[in-house]
């Protein structure tokens, strides 16, 4: 993801200093820095996109350690809420500002340049970062406080994982042709970001390309999971999830999920239809839930959702119900 970040911006005219502790991105880039400090010395925003939030905290501390630090850092990692507020705590203390800002959109999406950011922290700080953010993400929320952004991102991602795994299951249930069941399915209440782009992409044909990994996943929904070990779908879903890994391991795309999930019951398109729909609708109730009690305005979570990996009809139903409230 970095690599697709940075060509975005080169092309775009950004003055880049690049870091990497891979040998592959440091050949690929010629980074000449021995460390994140030393490239970010003399800077006034730096972006990181790092695996979890470890190599975040570790990231700030090497940051931490320059005379001056730079006056913002974009945190593009998907990672905790708790860390991250903790860290932008540290950062504050030394004069620099910290705004959370994950992506969703996947590789793909970096290299089009339409990435969805959900950011938390300073209103202010975003839009100072705006325009470098803009060279890769045409879709860019406010999503609330620090930490916010992580926060949404956690839920959009668990909500993703249950409509590609109850339409996966979907699919293998009908007795109708793939294609033919996958037609029905987004012409109804079954239709869902994944039904639209992942499965005729990345599933019919058996490509299993989509650029994010199970280990990705099981992350991001280990996070939402990690924030209330109580809520049984999310519960599930992380189980599932770390199921996968095992049998398939952890750098297999995500989409080779439908490899392994098992059918619904047997039935007819519009009752295996229903079947999608309520499972995205109980997750939702479940997950939006769980971004309110983080602190994300309920309409906002949803409309972040909704332009993102996490749509479906069940979401977007919501939100309609929301606003006509």
């Amino acid at each position: 993801m970095g690599g697709a970040l940075a060509e975005r911006m080169d092309a775009a005219g950004v003055d880049l200093r690049l870091y990497d502790v891979a040998a592959a991105p440091r050949e690929r880039f010629r980074v000449e820095h021995d460390s994140l400090a030393e490239a970010a010395a003399g800077t006034d925003l730096v972006l990181l996109c790092l695996p979890d939030a470890e190599a975040v905290e570790a990231a700030v501390h090497d940051l931490l350690g320059l005379e001056r630090l730079p006056g913002r850092v974009v945190d593009l990692t998907s990672s905790v809420p708790e860390v991250t507020r903790r860290l932008g705590a540290l950062l504050a203390e030394r004069g620099a500002g910290l705004i959370d800002a994950p992506m969703s959109g996947g590789v793909a999406g970096a290299r089009q340049g339409s990435l969805t950011i959900m950011a938390g922290g300073s209103r202010q700080l975003l839009e100072d970062a705006r325009p470098v953010l803009s060279t890769f993400a045409s879709h860019i929320f406010w999503a609330g406080e620090l930490g916010c952004g992580h926060a949404v991102k956690a839920v959009n991602n668990t909500l993703s994982a249950v409509s590609l795994v109850a339409t996966s299951r979907a699919l293998k249930a009908a007795r109708e042709p793939e294609a033919e069941a996958l037609a029905y399915f987004n012409a109804h209440r079954g239709r869902s970001q994944n039904s639209e782009v992942k499965f005729p992409r990345d599933i019919l044909d058996r490509t299993f390309a989509a650029g994010f990994t199970i280990g990705l996943m099981r992350k991001d929904v280990g996070i939402a999971h990690g924030m209330d070990e109580e809520l049984p779908i999310t519960a599930a879903t992380y189980e599932l999830l770390s199921r996968a890994a095992e049998r398939l391991g952890p750098d297999a795309d995500f989409t080779r999920i439908f490899e392994v999930v098992e059918p619904a019951p047997p039935g007819g398109l519009a009752e295996l239809d229903g079947g999608i729909y309520s499972a995205c609708e109980e997750a939702a109730t479940e997950l939006i839930g769980l971004a309110t009690a983080a602190g994300v305005d309920r309409g906002r979570a949803l409309e972040i959702v909704n332009a993102s990996t996490g749509r479906s009809e069940a979401t977007l139903d919501m939100a309609a119900a929301g606003a006509w409230r």
